[in-house]
């Protein structure tokens, strides 16, 4: 445990080597010159434990106070109605504005998944591969892939979930939707991908890609995008926003063939996924890249997490993300929570009563938006929301799978609790998943196919044509 700056010499009050330490203060050794920004870096003594920081806002109540009483909506809003519980929901709706005001409580959290638990079951990922057939594949470079994913789709695990896209002016798909591994699959896909051919036209990422993020996510199968192409496309950006509002549940390992593969694209869908770019170079062979990327989205995962803050009924909190992603081996889970004390609009306030905020396991959007408050005793409840009306799935209700259980050092007015800290607090019904052994997975035609349905699919390749 300790601390350090890269940026500044400090002085602390406690010995940065300390185990561990209630407090430290730190105050720089020289006269800030505000020539760059300080950066002050914590060891944590455990730190694959979840971390809890909190940072104090820039007014004090009475000030915000004060402030809240200059400003229009408050000014208006109490004229009309002044009862408590305008002012409160004033403020509520006030909060995402007033952040530099309130405190701002961190979770930090980078579970260890290198050292496996014997109790936890492994995930299969469903891997979708999206293969570049323009024009400017044919030759060489289309050999490399055909012989590249030969090797790869015979190195999936079983009970994984696999397609194969092949795009260009318009896309097509070898199976109409992600097909479970067995003998059968594997076999058509192979003999599919034997007889592909650079023969359509122009390159057209964003249609095959919206069509991915149309299709349901199964639980338990993080989505692994594997994108193999050699050109730019004019649209970079819109592909580049449309993979990044789905980065919660989709990561994409993308791979840019010959020189003239665009550079931008290429990092930036591994960039806003957090996956891995690689570039092939002329005479270089692709097939030992995808291996190395096949065995990071093979790694242990960390699916259907999802965090509950709990705070007392007089403070309203703002919690962001609203959705969680699937931990790898190396990520961490980053939650913010801005914390206003409304105990001087509640007439009489319980200090025994909490509310609860989620962060929940979700196939929608990772950006910064804010559930509601959910009084306590409430129940859990599903929240599904749409990003597009095209078709994105609704989400499941996830348990508690993962709670941060930690002691934040704050004042009794502002105090974080873990849901470990209530007696009374009940967890919800465990939901089967793939990581948990204590329950029997539901058999259902998104988690198994059986033969018969294998059989029913055209075995001609690329079936499913899309304009």
């Amino acid at each position: 445990a300790g601390v350090e700056s890269p940026t500044h010499e400090i002085r602390a009050d406690a010995d940065p080597s300390a185990r561990s330490a209630k407090s430290i203060v730190i105050t720089l050794a020289n006269k800030h010159t505000f020539d760059r920004p300080v950066e002050i870096l914590i060891h944590p003594s455990e730190p694959h434990m979840p971390h809890v920081l909190m940072e104090e806002g820039d007014m004090t109540p009475a000030e915000y106070e004060r402030h809240l009483k200059g400003k229009n909506d408050f000014i208006k809003g109490t004229k009309k109605d002044p009862s408590a519980e305008k002012k409160t929901d004033i403020i509520r709706k006030r909060l995402n504005k007033d952040i530099p005001h309130h405190p701002v409580i961190m979770l930090n959290f980078c579970p260890d998944l290198r050292t496996l638990q014997p109790d936890l079951q492994k995930a299969q990922g469903e891997f979708i591969f999206l293969v570049d057939r323009s024009r400017s594949m044919s030759g060489v470079n289309i050999n490399r892939v055909k012989d590249a994913l030969l090797v790869i789709l015979k190195s999936l695990m079983p009970a994984c979930l696999f397609n194969v896209i092949g795009f260009g002016s318009t896309f097509k798909t070898l199976f109409p939707a992600s097909q479970t591994y067995c003998e059968e699959s594997l076999a058509m896909a192979c003999e599919s991908i034997k007889r592909i051919r650079a023969d359509m036209g122009g390159t057209n990422v964003l249609s095959p890609l919206k069509w991915v993020i149309r299709q349901p996510i199964h639980r338990g199968h993080p989505r692994l995008l594997f994108l193999l192409t050699d050109g730019a496309i004019s649209n970079t950006g819109k592909v580049l926003e449309l993979l990044r509002n789905q980065s919660c549940s989709t990561r994409c390992y993308s791979f840019g063939i010959g020189p003239n593969a665009c550079r931008r694209l290429v990092r930036g869908l591994a960039a806003v996924s957090r996956g891995i770019a690689e570039f092939l170079a002329e005479g270089e062979r692709l097939q030992p890249k995808m291996i190395k990327s096949l065995k990071k989205a093979m790694a242990p995962v960390l699916s259907d997490v999802s965090v509950e803050w709990v705070f007392p009924e007089s403070t309203e909190v703002l919690v962001s993300p609203v959705s969680t992603s699937c931990l790898f081996p190396g990520d961490r889970l980053v939650g913010y929570g801005i914390v206003c004390d409304t105990s001087p609009y509640i007439s009489n306030p319980r200090s025994d009563k909490r509310r609860r905020y989620s962060m929940m396991h979700s196939q929608e959007s990772g950006s910064s938006v804010f559930f509601h408050s959910q009084e306590e005793g409430a129940g859990m409840e599903s929240w599904n929301h749409s990003r597009d009306s095209e078709g994105c799935c609704p989400a499941e209700p996830d348990p508690l799978s993962r709670r941060a259980g930690t002691d934040v050092k704050a004042s009794s007015r502002r105090r974080a609790y873990s849901t470990t800290q209530i007696a009374d607090h009940e967890p919800c019904k465990k939901v089967p998943t793939a990581s948990d052994p204590g329950t029997a997975l539901v058999k259902t035609p998104l988690r198994k196919t059986h033969l018969q349905d294998l059989q029913q699919v055209s075995p001609e390749p690329w079936q499913m044509d899309f304009q």
